[in-house]
């Protein structure tokens, strides 16, 4: 059986030195899937990934993709990103995919494939040299790769407005996906409790919007004695953003209207039918979220901001809204639908319909082509 290399900054957590299970976040999901993937079409994947307390080698032993090599290369410094990615793809097997880190200043293996999970750089206090930069590091793998796969239309405008290429193909849309079929409508549970469950379905990370959040939560759980706050999400132990969030849940007047959980792939489903709503409050850096795809899957109306992929799945007002990355815009949206339940079913409604054109089987067979044309040229040239 042939192998196919991903090299990524995350798949198990290293982060926290939990290599025994997946890190709960969007990346890893979807590298999950596309290993699965690789698998259907008689391959063998193997993840080589950034290890952040000590490298390691392992296998997974309890998944769908028991067996699976992961490989572990320590990173002390972000600075060497780019060259372990270079000697990722030295240890690797051909054909590699490089799953992240694409604004790096990687040298590549030559026409090898891309991904882009989102535009990393949308930070308006990011100084102008390191976008540039930036620009540099993205027209180098423009250059080298055979193909870039983008989850968003935002990295294909980015390319073709800075960069210099002439191939159209070059870049390949690819948005993420949903399981409709796992993540569906139910009953909202309102009923079963005396007021309504707003539901934050991300890691605690400064640029999935963890600040303003909280700063809603404070407005919110003020103004609605009843109301309660759900965030489920990753932390990374050492983070100081994770510390404040922990100290500011631990201090707060409301504590008994907030939960902190992490749950897995397989749970997440229940955390979404038992939420009325939903927010995904990204500051930078975002594809097209698998949180909010799931969120709209399952019916339930979102506040999200206008950053990145997520203005690829939400027409404000329509199926969800949309709203800048502000505290205060944040909380006046969540407001309106709190206090608007006929708002929150109608776009509960659309948002699901919305999902089925971001279906699981959509992006498989999207993915499976691709896939199929970069091992036929990679047998050719062997």
């Amino acid at each position: 059986m042939s192998s196919v290399a991903i090299l990524t900054h995350s798949f198990l957590d290293a982060y926290n030195g939990r290599i025994d299970k997946i890190y709960g976040g969007g990346l890893e999901r979807y590298l999950y899937e596309l290993c699965l993937l690789i698998r259907k079409l008689g391959a063998e994947p193997e993840v080589y990934q950034l290890a952040f307390r000590e490298p390691f080698e392992t296998r997974l032993k309890t998944t769908e993709l028991a067996g699976m090599k992961v490989h572990g290369l320590f990173c002390g410094q972000i600075e060497k990103v780019a060259e372990l990615f270079e000697e990722m793809s030295r240890k690797a097997a051909a054909p590699i995919i490089y799953a992240s880190c694409i604004w790096h200043p990687i040298r590549y293996v030559p026409g090898a494939l891309g991904i882009c999970h989102g535009i990393n750089w949308d930070r308006t206090d990011l100084v102008t040299s390191a976008k540039t930069q930036v620009a540099d590091n993205v027209q180098r793998a423009l250059n080298e790769l055979w193909r870039i796969v983008s989850v968003d239309s935002h990295f294909l405008t980015y390319c073709r407005s800075v960069c210099h290429y002439f191939d159209p193909l070059k870049v390949e849309l690819i948005p993420n996906s949903v399981d409709t079929s796992c993540f569906y409508p139910g009953e909202r549970k309102e009923q079963g409790r005396t007021g309504l469950k707003v539901l934050f379905p991300r890691r605690i990370s400064h640029e999935r919007g963890i600040l303003p959040m909280m700063v809603a939560a404070d407005a919110l759980l003020e103004r609605f004695p009843d109301l309660q706050m759900q965030f489920v999400g990753e932390t990374i132990e050492d983070a100081d953003i994770c510390r404040a969030f922990l100290f500011w849940l631990s201090c707060h007047p409301h504590r008994a209207r907030i939960t902190h959980e992490v749950k897995s792939f397989d749970e997440m489903r229940l955390v979404y039918a038992d939420a009325d709503i939903a927010v995904i409050p990204t500051v930078y850096s975002e594809g097209t979220s698998l949180s909010c795809l799931e969120a709209m899957s399952s019916g339930l109306p979102v506040v999200a901001t206008n950053v990145g992929g997520l203005n690829d799945l939400i027409l404000d007002g329509y199926n969800g809204r949309l709203v800048p990355p502000s505290a205060e815009r944040i909380t006046a949206a969540l407001i309106e639908l709190i206090e608007d339940r006929e708002m929150r079913k109608a776009l509960g409604i659309r948002a699901r319909e919305t999902a089925r054109c971001f279906d699981k089987n959509i992006w498989a067979g999207r993915w499976e082509r691709v896939l199929k044309e970069y091992l036929r040229k990679e047998e050719a040239i062997s």
